[in-house]
């Protein structure tokens, strides 16, 4: 806020949205005000189709001039001006033009004069989102704040409607919550500071002295390292937060944040302010489409995957936009190879707002109405949530792309607007870090304001207009790329061995003899020891599985037939089997699933070389607590210790020296057999994935049928909801209107009857119909009328003037508009002066007349 701002051609501009329930809400901000160097416009949302007394009764509200806004009408201070029904306003040049919202959807007019007004004023921008239902003010108050300017919202607890109000909130772009009145308040302290702050129209003295203290602060408060930043992005948002509070020096702020946590988190919030769209400036992405995924998609294998990178991803709009791109590009190519886009950003808030990846209408303001309808669904809120195909191909985490270390093969990097908040050899250490994560011969995609500077010899460039570049794929230069990875603190070997790996004491000893001194021996009987041992000898190793192949108990040594693979932890037993045993096991345990019966089948010594007279035997077993079918799937054989490579314990050593030798001969019959076996188990898999496919195919088919009906269904409620919506705003605003001015009518009506009262005179009103409408209590004593007489002919007056022609005399003044003045005698005897005037409203329409009669008695009697 500068001091030039009181001029009179360069007064502050407040804008105010509003929609149902706001009129309540304005004018008791405009009652509050008192200004003389402001303008207000009170954009509201009002039906094209209805005439609106919103000028009229703002008008009656404040103290400041209300007019209804023309296009071309240049704003002035002290002045407010009102919205026309069914029209958009901008600001340009300090002159309001009024567009035709006909036909625009969605329609959003807070947002969209918010916008202008952000562009035009800058950090002089003043925004107030107040009662209403929706979400319309949210993204133009986030222009605003992003331009420098001040931005509040009502208290939902004061609101009417709290819907507009809560979004602004919610979304972090309210400086100010606060009720009606507080605002003005807040509004009238603030311009009187702008129209004094001269410090603030210059940079901020002394920042450098006080900025280490500021950066530490911030530092430990939110992680951000500010020496990053370049000194005038700072300088902007600190000035706006001295503005806020009504601060002059920087070291008063610098206070401000020791003492109080919240203000260097409001501080973090305004650096990361996210101001992004979908398809921003349209042109980078129409290059994407037409040229680079394409040239892409030319130099990948079907089995390659498309790897791209959105650093400074915010709440996802331009990371959704890219990867509508890309889906674009591969339906037209009828190529489906697999795609990953990693999206990140150091705003927490961001990043989970673009994992919900819901967006209002005036977020898809950019995006055609097709790509609205494939890529996204509309939720019953009326927002619109991302597709699960588009979702799909979309990661979103917290990075910090000057710290943590990047990702990697990567065939594109669109960091748009990020390098021009950075100091250059932070610049310089993003572009060398981005370089590292690209394929030789990646793009790289930067805003139209950057480039790639000092690092140009890292990278070609493509295209200047759009700043397109490609990796180099050697650098000229040497360089180092140090990722912030942490080596944790390591201490001697035996020291750290000793506290993460305690050593298992098996014999006792260094210490030992405490603990089995104090531990009480079991005891065991000799036969149950003796049965156990004979199990572990003689008896073959085995698996329980249940239906599912999940192995459920371990019984024996079962290391020579299953392994486990590297990767996740796993308990499915065809994982675990060795591979020579994988086919045989199967096709044993679904004989036992299907029949209920023992199965029993061996290996072909001649096929596996290594296995020796290998059979696996299952068995049907029931879990007794559940009563499901298991399986107790048994190993009988032995296998080749050239083979095996997992060692076994010195006992078993003993009984597995020996290595028998099948002997020599014809293996032709044993092939051919388990060829044939081979075959069948193929077969009746292939039949069995076929039926599967089926089943699944019409159970795709009907879904996707089902599917189409709901969402045709939800698409037709969700529009009539919004024609509903919009209609019961629009009649909310007028009911407002209408009982305001029932309010209105009721004092005016109070003020006629206290006057009727007060008149010593007999005054009459009579209707074009030249019947009775309103007399005084006068005129009820003298012409003896009663308040049932209301509605009655004009010639119950005759009673008292005698037969005069008064109905031909009122007639002639309301067709005349002519008064009538004459002299009369009652029936009483007593003279009067009567007088007949045209009733005029006050648009100068006759609708009656109006008698009145004064006693002359005494001007008549003779001294």
């Amino acid at each position: 806020m500068s001091s030039e701002a009181t001029a009179p051609d360069d007064c502050l501009i407040v804008g105010i949205g509003a929609s149902a329930g706001g009129l309540d809400a304005i004018s008791k901000l405009l009652r509050r005000l008192t200004l003389d160097h402001t303008a207000f416009v009170v954009v509201q949302h009002l039906a094209a189709n209805q005439a609106s007394a919103l000028t009229q009764l703002l008008g009656t509200a404040s103290r400041l001039k209300v007019v209804t806004a023309e296009d071309g009408m240049r704003v002035e201070a002290n002045h407010v001006y009102v919205t026309p029904p069914g029209a958009t306003l901008a600001l340009l040049h300090r002159t309001l033009q009024v567009l035709s919202s006909a036909g625009a959807r969605p329609h959003m007019p807070i947002d969209h004069f918010f916008r202008s007004l952000a562009e035009e004023q800058g950090n002089h921008a003043i925004g107030i989102v107040v009662s209403g239902a929706g979400a319309d003010g949210t993204a133009g108050l986030t222009a605003i704040k992003a331009a420098g300017g001040i931005t509040f919202a009502q208290d939902p607890a004061t609101a009417q409607f709290e819907g507009m109000a809560r979004s602004a909130i919610e979304s972090g772009s309210a400086d100010f919550c606060l009720s009606p009145e507080a605002i003005a308040d807040e509004v009238m302290s603030l311009s009187t500071y702008a129209a004094h702050a001269v410090a603030l129209r210059s940079p901020i003295p002394h920042l450098q002295e006080h900025f280490g203290n500021l950066a530490t602060l911030i530092k430990s408060a939110t992680g951000i390292d500010l020496t990053h930043f370049k000194l005038s992005t700072l300088e902007r948002r600190i000035r706006r937060r001295m503005v806020i509070h009504r601060l002059e020096r920087v070291a008063d702020y610098v206070r401000l944040c020791e003492t109080d946590a919240r203000e260097a988190l409001a501080l973090h919030n305004d650096l990361l302010i996210n101001v992004t769209s979908f398809f921003r400036d349209g042109e980078p992405f129409d290059l994407l489409k037409a040229r680079v995924i394409p040239d892409i998609l030319d130099g990948k294998q079907d089995y390659e995957p498309l790897r791209i990178w959105v650093p400074a991803c915010s709440s996802g709009e331009e990371a959704y936009s890219i990867a509508i791109c890309v889906l674009e590009v591969l339906d037209e190519h009828a190529r489906s190879l697999k795609v990953q886009i990693f999206g990140t950003d150091v705003d927490e808030d961001a990043v989970q707002a673009a994992r919900r990846g819901i967006y209002t209408p005036c977020d898809l303001a950019h995006v055609s109405p097709e790509r609205v309808q494939k890529y996204f669904i509309k939720t019953s809120d009326g927002r619109y949530q991302v597709c699960g195909r588009l979702r799909d191909l979309l990661v979103f985490s917290t990075q910090n792309v000057n710290r943590d270390a990047p990702f990697s093969r990567l065939d594109l990097v669109s960091c748009r607007n990020l390098l021009i908040y950075f100091q250059r050899h932070i610049q310089a250490r993003v572009l060398r870090t981005i370089h590292y994560a690209l394929n030789p011969g990646g793009f790289l995609l930067l805003g139209a304001s950057e480039t790639a500077g000092e690092s140009a010899d890292l990278f070609t460039l493509v295209d200047r207009q759009n700043k397109l570049y490609a990796a180099r794929p050697a650098a000229t230069a040497h360089f180092d790329i140090d990722f912030g990875a942490r080596t944790p603190a390591v201490g001697a070997p035996g020291e750290a061995q000793t506290a993460r790996w305690p050593q298992k004491r098996l014999f006792g000893g260094g210490g030992g003899a405490q603990n089995t001194a104090s531990s009480p021996r079991p005891t065991l009987s000799l036969a149950r020891l003796a049965d156990h041992r004979i199990l572990e000898q003689h008896a073959p190793p085995g698996v329980v599985i249940n239906g599912n192949f999940e192995i459920l108990y371990f019984r024996g040594q079962t290391e020579r037939y299953l392994r486990q693979p590297s990767g996740l932890t796993t308990h499915n037993v065809l994982r675990l089997v060795r591979p020579e045993l994988h086919a045989a096991l199967k096709r044993t345990v679904e004989s036992v699933l299907a029949t209920g019966k023992p199965a029993r089948m061996s290996i072909s010594d001649s096929l596996a070389p290594e296995l020796e007279s290998v059979s696996i035997l299952a068995q049907p077993l029931q879990d007794p607590g559940t009563l499901a079918p298991c399986v107790l799937v048994l190993f009988n054989g032995a296998i080749n210790n050239g083979a095996a490579a997992v060692p076994t314990a010195p006992e078993d050593d003993a009984n597995l020296t020996t290595q028998l030798t099948s002997p020599p001969g014809n293996t032709m019959p044993a092939l051919e057999e388990e060829l044939a076996r081979t075959r069948d188990y193929l077969q009746g898999m292939v039949e069995e994935l076929e039926r599967t496919n089926e089943d699944l195919q019409s159970s795709n088919e009907e879904l996707q049928s089902t599917n189409e009906e709901l969402q045709s269904m939800n698409e037709e409620m969700a529009t009539s909801k919004e024609e509903l919506q919009a209609a019961n705003e629009e009649l909310i605003t007028l009911n407002d209107e209408v009982q305001t001015r029932m309010r209105d009518l009721s004092s005016a009506n109070d003020d006629l009857h206290n006057i009727l009262l007060g008149v010593d005179h007999p005054v009459v009103i009579v209707g074009l119909d030249l019947r009775l409408r309103k007399f005084t209590h006068a005129a009820e004593q003298i012409f003896n009328l009663l308040p049932t007489d209301v509605g009655r002919s004009v010639s119950q007056l005759s009673v008292l003037l005698g037969n005069i022609g008064l109905e031909k005399a009122i007639a002639g003044v309301i067709e005349n508009v002519a008064p009538f003045e004459r002299e009369v005698q009652a029936t009483d005897g007593r003279w009067y002066r009567l007088r007949v005037l045209p009733y005029r409203t006050r648009d100068l329409v006759i609708q009656g007349a109006l008698i009145s009669l004064a006693d002359i008695e005494h001007l008549r009697v003779t001294p």
